[in-house]
């Protein structure tokens, strides 16, 4: 009996920004106060604008389709 808790999302790296894709270094981001938790896991965002986009709708970013662009 396999269940999931999870509904499926796309892979995301650790120091990844889930809206643009870019690399961010969580340490600082966490410093600036540009991290969230969602689910359990932390996300750090490369600024206000991306932190903003992702509190206000994270399923989005996190779906499997979703391809980041800056």
């Amino acid at each position: 009996d396999r269940r999931t808790t999870m509904t499926e999302q796309r892979s995301i790296e650790a120091n990844e920004d889930p809206v643009c894709g870019m690399s961010v270094d969580t340490d600082a981001a966490r410093a600036k106060g540009l991290t969230t938790t969602h689910d359990g896991h932390e996300y750090a965002f490369c600024g206000k604008g991306c932190l903003l986009e992702f509190r206000d709708d994270p399923g989005l970013y996190l779906a499997v389709g979703y391809s980041p662009s800056m």
